[in-house]
């Protein structure tokens, strides 16, 4: 890997989206003790920032870019779970109910995140029950978030989860109907849980009935509508 690292200025934190609900309630000498044990780290597209069953060594804070969230199963089949946004703490759902990663987390765009030392937060957790109730109820949110939204892809039709999946980068992630898509066609497959194949038809589906404008990652959505509609009815 060709991560870099560096030292995050702790006065940064005061205004980075670090200081979101969960650390709001640490006062101004404890953050800035946190923050000396940042650091500041960068990765190109495909470079693995944590990996499923590593030891925890740190609490990450994505600032910028995009990571998947995937697990290998027994048989080698990889599985994304979920994708982080920036200012989002990745790694939440293994901080308490293990000591390895319970999942790899790889960038899929160049992205820079911060990492706290695990000890650090602990300690924390331990001497303030507000940022500990904070953490939890966090880590409670992201778990519903990831469940309800396997439960959502489930539920629709092979149309349906393309259709689900495209409208989520652009109603979510860029805010635009158009985009470059971080992700292969292999890894849409892996996030909705169907067959490249399917996927590749299903795209050449939405283009020629004039939904989509698709070339190679490049994405233009034509037909927000028929879009939406596909998403609901497949």
């Amino acid at each position: 890997m060709n991560m870099k690292a560096e030292v995050c200025p702790g006065t940064e934190c005061l205004t980075c989206g670090f200081r979101s609900e969960v650390f709001a309630s640490l006062p101004d000498y404890q953050l800035e003790e946190l923050s000396r044990s940042k650091v500041l780290m960068h990765a190109k597209k495909g470079e693995t920032i944590a990996r499923q069953n590593d030891s925890i060594e740190g609490f990450i804070f994505l600032r910028d870019g995009l990571a998947k969230l995937c697990r290998t199963n027994a048989e080698g089949r990889e599985q994304i779970v979920g994708i982080a946004t920036p200012n989002d703490f990745v790694g939440l759902l293994s901080l308490f109910s293990s000591k390895t990663y319970n999942y790899s987390i790889v960038a899929i765009e160049d992205s820079s995140y911060c990492s706290v030392e695990y000890d650090m937060v602990m300690n924390l957790v331990g001497s303030n029950g507000e940022f500990a109730r904070n953490l939890l109820a966090k880590i409670s949110r992201v778990s519903d978030l990831l469940i309800g939204s396997r439960l959502d892809i489930d539920l629709l039709q092979l149309r349906g989860r393309v259709a689900y999946i495209l409208c989520f980068f652009a109603n979510e992630i860029y805010h635009s109907t158009r985009f470059n898509l971080p992700v292969s066609r292999r890894e849409i497959a892996e996030l909705i849980d169907m067959r490249v194949e399917n996927v590749v038809r299903i795209l050449s589906e939405f283009r020629r009935d004039r939904i989509i404008l698709i070339e190679g990652t490049y994405i233009e959505i034509l037909d927000k509508e028929k879009l939406s509609w596909a998403k609901m009815h497949g």
